[in-house]
């Protein structure tokens, strides 16, 4: 595995991003549906994973509406930051049909 060369500086302040996502999403009180699918999805980065989890646990959740809550109105900083970057993955892939 070759590790792309960086300074210190830059390299402490990737880990303490890091940390403070790991914190945010391992503090994240996933109370409701909507917070439980944000919370797995930061686990998982995957909402065909989201959705095996849940049914794994007994509830019924479908991809589109899993999909619908990660793309709503964001609720909370951890919810904001996956819609982001879940948009952002999800952009390339319309370029690529027109």
């Amino acid at each position: 595995m070759a590790i792309k060369l960086i300074t210190v500086p830059r390299a402490q302040a990737e880990i303490g991003k890091l940390q403070k996502y790991i914190t945010l999403v391992e503090d994240y009180q996933a109370d409701t549906l909507e917070k439980w699918i944000i919370k797995e999805y930061a686990y998982t980065n995957s909402i065909t994973e989201v959705v095996k989890r849940a049914n794994a646990q007994g509830m019924a959740l479908d991809q589109a509406y899993a999909k619908s809550v990660l793309k709503g109105k964001p609720s909370d900083e951890l919810h904001r930051m996956l819609r982001s970057g879940y948009l952002a993955r999800l952009k390339p892939k319309k370029e690529r049909l027109y």
